[in-house]
């Protein structure tokens, strides 16, 4: 895989035994990928490739190492627009809930419409339930319906991929087909519960703050719905 190096400083957050660099993507949705980096291993999982998928190959062959996942969070558009040429350039699995498969299903309208071109989504490795993951060090599947039937949030230790099921003082929508807004309240309760409050929560977009922040915040706001 030959790209042409970042044009800018990579901003490389060092996470216990784990390196995270975010890219944004494209506009108009400027969607946050990451590239996460496992240093004892050198493994990388690519989590949710949205539209930049030159930008996200130039920083894995900036960090080095071998890409053993891609994890999508959920199918949004915005979140799998360069998830074709990715899988193509680095021939690693892609991971994604079951319950996402229609979402996945609809990719090719959802993508015409929202960036007016259709998506191919390549071959899913479809998981069930909240299933440990070992490609890249250890990591764990939360099951996050809300936003999307089979939406998901990735625990690795000390840090977290929370995809569009909850920014920075702000949680996904709910209102596109296959949300619901009781199951989203429901899962961000219980992720919270479950993560360690000192882990770092990486959204979709916009900026990351930790669990302990967003458990604060969300006691807060739920009370009030």
């Amino acid at each position: 895989m030959t790209t042409s190096p970042p044009t800018a400083p990579l901003p490389v957050l060092t996470c216990g035994d784990y390196d995270v660099c975010p890219v944004v993507t494209a506009p108009p949705y400027r969607e946050n990928s990451y590239i996460v980096r496992h240093r004892p291993s050198g493994a990388i999982a690519i989590l949710d490739p949205g539209d930049g998928a030159a930008d996200i190959l130039a920083v894995v062959d900036h960090l080095g190492g071998d890409v053993r996942a891609i994890l999508l969070t959920h199918a949004h558009p915005d979140h799998i627009a360069g998830l074709e040429a990715v899988a193509a350039a680095t021939a690693a699995p892609v991971f994604a809930h079951t319950d996402e498969q229609p979402i996945i299903d609809a990719a090719p309208q959802w993508g015409q419409m929202l960036l007016g071109r259709p998506l191919t989504v390549p071959s899913v490795q479809a998981f069930s339930g909240e299933p440990e993951l070992t490609t890249v060090g250890r990591s764990r599947a939360i099951a996050t319906p809300g936003h999307t039937p089979g939406g998901v949030c990735y625990l690795f230790d000390g840090v977290a991929f929370t995809g569009d099921t909850l920014f920075l003082r702000g949680i996904g929508r709910s209102d596109f087909p296959g949300g619901n807004s009781r199951a989203l309240a429901a899962s961000i309760t219980r992720f919270l519960e479950i993560a360690p409050p000192d882990t770092l929560l990486f959204s979709g977009h916009g900026p990351a703050w930790t669990a302990r922040e967003a458990r604060q915040w969300w006691q807060a706001t739920s009370a009030g719905l």
